[in-house]
């Protein structure tokens, strides 16, 4: 420490020791190589099935939010969506599709105070050669969300938001399925 007088205070500097860094870096560096060593691998990039290069999704509404964000997931874990079945390409079918709304609490007038949101999802993979690799299986995710009726704006958008969450974590489970296929 060097002391530095002037005319009203006392500072004092330090000067920083080189070795004192080397501490988290070395910790950075060992958390990241014990994850490695674990398989582990950030949300977002699945080891997709080799026989998934090519896939073809066949969905009743191409155009439906669900399959675009499946689309979108798969695009982004290195899968080349095919405009139509071929030679060569896997087939993923998405069966069912739905999202249905259910009375899930109701007060003693009578009154619905909650709504459940149910999504089913029904599915199955079809390989480049046509064989069935998988399924037909089912997933099915829940989602409750509050119902003020004097608040119907809010209520409308926080069930929009909850069927859009819904969407996404479906996409979401079918990759992660579709992972684990491709481990075994």
């Amino acid at each position: 420490m060097i002391d530095m007088i002037g005319p009203t205070r006392v500072r004092r500097v330090s000067r920083s020791h080189p070795g004192r860094r080397r501490g988290p870096i070395l910790t950075v560096a060992l958390l990241s190589a014990l994850l490695a060593g674990c398989g582990f691998q950030l949300r977002g990039t699945a080891s997709l099935p080799d026989e998934m290069a090519t896939t073809w999704v066949q969905v009743e509404d191409p155009t439906s939010a669900f399959a675009r964000e499946l689309e979108l997931r798969l695009r982004g874990n290195g899968v080349e969506l095919a405009e139509s079945p071929g030679e060569g390409v896997a087939e993923l079918h998405i069966l069912r599709e739905r999202i249905t709304r259910r009375a899930l609490t109701i007060s003693e007038d009578a009154r619905v105070r909650e709504f459940e949101l149910v999504f089913d999802l029904r599915f199955r993979l079809v390989g480049p050669s046509g064989d069935a690799l998988l399924g037909p299986e089912s997933l099915r995710m829940r989602r409750d969300f509050q119902f003020d009726e004097q608040q119907i704006l809010g209520a409308a958008t926080e069930e929009e938001m909850s069927r859009e969450e819904l969407r996404r974590s479906m996409a979401a489970a079918l990759i992660r399925r579709l992972e684990a296929f491709g481990r075994t």
